[in-house]
């Protein structure tokens, strides 16, 4: 049964949602004042949003890309983890998840860094990924973590990123680290999955509205940051449910049942449980997209201790 607080913040985003789909336009079609009035309403909504007392924010660089370093009094300094935001790839920013990472800092004792890495249509891939790996290697050669300490986590496009940033590493072969942490992340971002329908899509609060236009429009959902001459959906370091999960570290993921991206992580489920990854799986009943983005939520506390129990077990 969900809590009022939850019932509550399905009403308000909902809103919200039809608010922001109205303006809906293909990518290619959007004027940058029409993309600036976007990514402001998004940042506000983090910079608005309650914060724990005590929460220090510094404004810092990794190699050369803006990125907060969120902590609170229960911050461990030495637990490092590294947060990519979530927002299509096309808008969000620390600033819009602040909330979100002040609660998160606190709850699960991590000092958080989120980049601000590059977004599209303005940068298009592989900027993002280019800009994820940066940010890992940024804080072992420049800050002297190891990283063994760094847990890389991430919500929607930003558990996209955290995915196919962990990819890139193995693929590498020198660093990894020692968890990911994924909130509904995008891992197909084509869609293909079973949950893309219309059904879904009516059920689907958040996002909803928002991909029934890109349908309407026949867009691709990738088409803000991804040109089609990349979008080859066996290439995992795009669309990492095609990856292979051996020797990688201990994945968590959560996810909203009431979501069009649920078949993202079901299917992300699989191919860990192939390639015999260690991970934990949580489908929330009831819940939106990204539903930790509403810290008043009772649910979204007892996520972020999910997330605590993991991270004890799995991180330094």
């Amino acid at each position: 049964m969900l809590s009022k607080e939850a019932e509550q913040s399905i009403k308000r985003f909902k809103s919200f949602s039809v608010f922001m789909s109205s303006m809906y336009e293909s990518p290619g079609n959007m004027s940058k004042s029409k993309r600036r009035f976007f990514r402001w309403f998004i940042n506000l909504q983090g910079i608005l949003g309650p914060k724990v007392e005590g929460t220090i924010k510094e404004e810092i660089s990794l190699d050369g890309i803006n990125t907060w370093k969120v902590s609170t009094p229960k911050s461990d300094p030495n637990r490092i983890l590294l947060y990519y935001h979530g927002g299509a790839y096309s808008m969000g920013s620390p600033k819009s998840h602040y909330s979100l990472v002040s609660y998160l800092a606190d709850i699960t004792g991590t000092t958080i860094y989120v980049p601000d890495y590059r977004l599209g249509p303005e940068n298009k891939y592989p900027a993002q990924l280019e800009d994820g790996v940066r940010a890992f290697k940024a804080l072992i050669n420049d800050f002297n973590y190891s990283s063994e300490q760094i847990t890389i986590g991430g919500d929607s496009a930003g558990g996209n990123l955290a995915l196919i940033t962990l990819l890139k590493l193995k693929e590498e072969g020198k660093y990894l680290p020692n968890s990911l942490v994924l909130l509904s992340p995008w891992a197909d971002p084509a869609g293909t999955g079973e949950s893309y329908n219309l059904e879904m899509a009516d059920r689907d609060i958040l996002l909803g509205p928002m991909i029934k236009k890109v349908w309407e429009n026949n867009d691709n959902l990738y088409d803000g940051y991804l040109n089609n001459e990349d979008a080859d959906q066996n290439n995992p370091l795009v669309f990492p449910i095609s990856g292979n999960y051996e020797n990688c570290p201990p994945i968590m993921i959560q996810v909203g049942t009431e979501e069009l991206l649920l078949s993202d992580s079901r299917t992300l489920k699989e191919a860990l449980e192939r390639d015999k990854c260690i991970h934990e799986y949580f489908e929330w009943e009831g819940m939106y997209h990204v539903f930790h983005i509403d810290v008043n939520m009772p649910e979204t506390i007892s996520a972020f201790k999910q997330i605590a129990n993991f991270l004890d077990k799995y991180s330094s």
